[in-house]
């Protein structure tokens, strides 16, 4: 007598298909979003470096300026969203004299109104005195602000615009950091009225300008003097006295 062969049935080759198919799909997604999620992690770090090597490159000048002995370089100018570009990076020499250029100066400790005095510039004519160093965040990320803006039913956040000044004062050497609202080189045409001491926070976010609930916050704390003052700060609100000293970035 003859064994019937069993093979399987159209039900049990499209069940086998169909569960291959969502494991595929699961680990596909699941690599997906893990990629994504170390490119994150990536531009988070990346631009929390570039801001550390801004300090260190303030705080270890490698020469004096633009080659004259009469000439210093005093620190950095970082503008955000220059030149059309709003989400580019770029960072100036601040270079000056070594003696002051107008009267009555030699008196003044306050760093702005001293750098004034010894003609501080990034720029003679339009052209840079100094290096010049262009940045882009990684992996397409952008660099916003706490704020948000609304459009219909959508949210998303505003692209952080404006400059921060990192200077040594020429006489005891400490560092000092800047804010401005003036996105452009005219941030250093008038260097008291322009600049304000205070938290700068940097809102890092993959997703462009969607809201997204990943945007980390980098922070630069009033009167960080080097590279320690740059924190990545912790999820969550972490409230000390009425302020919120935890990541002002979150929804």
């Amino acid at each position: 007598m003859k064994r019937m062969r069993r093979g399987f049935t159209l039900v049990e080759v499209s069940l086998f298909l169909a569960i291959t198919a969502a494991v595929f799909v699961g680990i596909a997604v699941g690599t997906q979003n893990s990629i994504f999620q170390q490119r994150y992690n990536d531009s988070v770090q990346n631009f929390a470096e570039f801001l550390r090597g801004v300090y260190s490159q303030v705080t270890n000048v490698q020469n004096d300026g633009d080659g004259r002995s009469d000439q210093a370089i005093y620190g950095k100018l970082v503008v955000f969203g220059e030149s059309g570009d709003n989400n580019a990076i770029t960072t100036y020499n601040v270079i000056g004299s070594v003696e002051e250029k107008m009267p009555n100066c030699a008196e003044e400790n306050e760093i702005l109104t001293r750098l004034g005095c010894l003609g501080a510039r990034i720029t003679n004519n339009g052209n840079p005195v100094g290096f010049v160093e262009n940045y882009k965040p990684r992996w397409a990320a952008q660099i916003q602000t706490t704020k948000s803006w609304d459009d219909g039913p959508a949210v998303g956040y505003e692209l952080y615009l404006g400059a921060l000044l990192i200077v040594r004062h020429p006489s005891s050497g400490t560092v000092y950091t800047f804010r401005s609202g003036v996105s452009s080189t005219e941030a250093m045409d008038n260097l008291v009225g322009n600049f304000s001491f205070d938290d700068v926070d940097f809102c890092v976010n993959p997703n462009g300008p969607d809201r997204s609930n990943l945007r980390k916050d980098i922070r630069i704390v009033a009167g960080a003097r080097n590279a320690s003052g740059v924190e990545i700060v912790s999820d969550g609100e972490n409230m000390v006295d009425g302020i919120n000293m935890g990541n002002r970035c979150e929804p």
